[in-house]
C-alpha cells in the first residue's frame, strides 16, 4: 500500500513538472531552483526544497517544505505573493515581473500550494492522513 501512495505522489509532483527523487534520509525529496536569473544590474535565485515521509504505522504522510530567495544587486517591477490556509496547509503563490536597464529581465508565477495539494489529495485517496512539519526531521527516518 505505501509503494502505491509513494508512486501516485511521484506521479503527482511530475505532472507539474517538478522532479522528485527517492531520498536516503526520507522516502522522497524535491530539490528544484524555481528561477536563477542574472542580470547586468544583480541577480535573483529561488529555491524550492521538500521532504515527503509516509509512516505506515500512523498511516500518515508528512511533509516538509522550504522556499529560499536570494536577491543581489538593483532591479525594478512588481512582485506579489498571495497565501491561504487550507486546513493545516498554506498555499502560496508568487508572481514578479522584474525589469533591469536591458529590459524585461525575468518573469516568473509559480503555485508553490499546489506541490502539498497534491501531495495531500493522494494521501487522501488512499485513506491516510497529511500532516505539514515544521521542523525537518520530523519529515525524516527516524
Amino acid at each position: 500500500m505505501k509503494k502505491e501512495l509513494l508512486l501516485e505522489i511521484e506521479n503527482q509532483i511530475s505532472a507539474l513538472g517538478i522532479s522528485v527523487t527517492t531520498g536516503e534520509k526520507t522516502d522522497l525529496t524535491i530539490d528544484a531552483e524555481l528561477l536563477d536569473a542574472s542580470f547586468s544590474t544583480g541577480k535573483k535565485k529561488i529555491k524550492y526544497e521538500a521532504m515527503i515521509l509516509l509512516d505506515e504505522a500512523e498511516k500518515a504522510v508528512r511533509m516538509y517544505e522550504k522556499t529560499t530567495e536570494l536577491s543581489a544587486g538593483v532591479s525594478f517591477g512588481m512582485s506579489g505573493e498571495t497565501s491561504f490556509q487550507s486546513g493545516s496547509t498554506l498555499m502560496r503563490k508568487v508572481k514578479s515581473v522584474q525589469y533591469g536597464p536591458e529590459g524585461k529581465v525575468f518573469e516568473y508565477n509559480f503555485d508553490l500550494g499546489a506541490i502539498s495539494k497534491a501531495v495531500k489529495g493522494a494521501a487522501k485517496e488512499h485513506g491516510w492522513s497529511f500532516k505539514t512539519v515544521i521542523l525537518k526531521k520530523n519529515a525524516m527516518y527516524r
